[in-house]
């Protein structure tokens, strides 16, 4: 019997779990995948597109180019999900489904904290863009990054901008005129990976000389005094500043049920699984709690961990065999530092009492590693 295998969203974890399904199941099986844009681009190198290291052309790509792999890419909004009753509603068409794997990611806002709108942001590919062309006019005075609100995904990306950013302005001859702080409500940097990684990132950070306020939420923007102001009271002045979207679960994830009361979707943390039948959910969407009140981190490398997990799972079940493998939290993630260094953070987020996780470098061999997976990671899947 001919199963419809329905997955929402083209990012990192949905192109993984069409691609694999489509290469386990026979060619009976339906795989369909739905994403609003037809572009894909490589976020992991938003920062370098910031900087002029890249064009947002070369970490950019057509996504209808899964057809010629035997996927159906269905360009469109999700307007409606009932889980239950196995059907979806793309651009007023009603889907059936047999399986679904959700891989909706988090939606970006500003709304909820005046002038935040106004900063610019590397967090998408449009915002990197343009901040690309403001650094080159950009000579003196404060750079502030800030972290708007938790939780935020890629939580190293904003070390990575400071640091990036450190070596820029030493390359132009700039830095003894430029001051770069970094802002966040978390108590210690990448808090979900443990106090040894949080250390290690504040290390560097004092060591390239950029300041580093933890604890801090901010409340306010006000780009006309250039300005800034935290829950606590307390007050930041800037001259450019960078901040992070405010991230929140779809709407439509939302209003399907699918998502808790934590405004984010609830998973098994080994299997992937909701709490509807055939129904998953993987990458930013989701939140799997660990220990200390921390949250896996949304990253890219989950969504591809976790997509693997189910595209497996499910097509061992189609296959009339028994689903086996389980997701279990190993996870890495490059840091570029600038002068062709990267260090790279790595190890199990699901150890207990806390993550066994280490960074490791700066040095050149991450670098290159990671300049060789953004080159790897856009011929495998396009």
């Amino acid at each position: 019997m001919a199963r419809t295998v329905l997955i929402l969203g083209a990012g990192t974890g949905g192109l993984v779990a069409a691609h694999r399904l489509r290469r386990m199941l026979d060619k009976e099986h339906q795989v369909i995948l739905v994403d609003r844009s037809p572009q894909y681009s490589f976020a992991p190198s938003y920062t370098w597109v910031m900087l002029g290291m890249r064009d947002a052309r070369r970490i950019s790509r057509d996504v209808s180019s899964v057809q010629k792999k035997g996927i159906e890419f269905l360009l469109g909004e999700v307007q409606a999900i009932d889980a239950a009753g196995k059907r979806v509603t793309v651009n007023e068409r009603e889907i059936e489904f047999d399986y679904l794997i959700v891989a909706l990611g988090a939606e970006y806002s500003s709304d909820e904290i005046p002038g935040l709108g106004q900063c610019w942001t590397f967090y998408h590919l449009d915002g990197a863009d343009g901040l690309s062309e403001r650094l080159q006019t950009f000579a003196s005075g404060r750079v502030a990054l800030v972290v708007s609100a938790l939780p935020v995904k890629c939580p190293a990306a904003p070390y990575e901008g400071a640091l990036l950013l450190d070596d820029h302005f030493r390359r132009r001859g700039l830095r003894d005129d430029i001051d770069i702080m970094v802002y966040t409500p978390e108590a210690a940097p990448l808090p979900s990976a443990g106090p040894k990684a949080g250390e290690r990132v504040v290390e560097l950070l004092s060591s390239r000389n950029v300041g580093f306020e933890h604890g801090r939420q901010l409340v306010e923007v006000d780009q006309r005094s250039r300005r800034m102001r935290f829950r606590d009271g307390s007050i930041a002045n800037f001259d450019l500043l960078i901040a992070t979207p405010i991230h929140a679960c779809p709407t439509v994830l939302r209003q399907s049920g699918l998502a808790d009361e934590g405004g984010w979707v609830s998973v098994d943390r080994e299997t992937l699984a909701t709490g509807f039948d055939d129904v998953y959910a993987i990458g930013d969407a989701i939140s799997i709690p660990l220990g200390d009140a921390a949250v896996l981190p949304k990253t890219g490398v989950f969504a591809h961990g976790q997509a693997e997990v189910v595209s497996r799972n499910i097509a061992a079940e189609i296959a009339g065999a028994q689903p086996i493998w389980a997701f279990g939290g190993q996870g890495n993630c490059f840091l570029s530092t600038g002068a062709r260094k990267a260090a790279i953070v790595t190890g199990n987020f699901f150890t207990e009492p806390t993550p066994d996780v280490d960074v490791r470098g700066p040095n050149r061999r991450w670098h290159w590693a990671k300049v060789g997976f953004e080159r790897l990671w856009l011929w495998r899947w396009f």
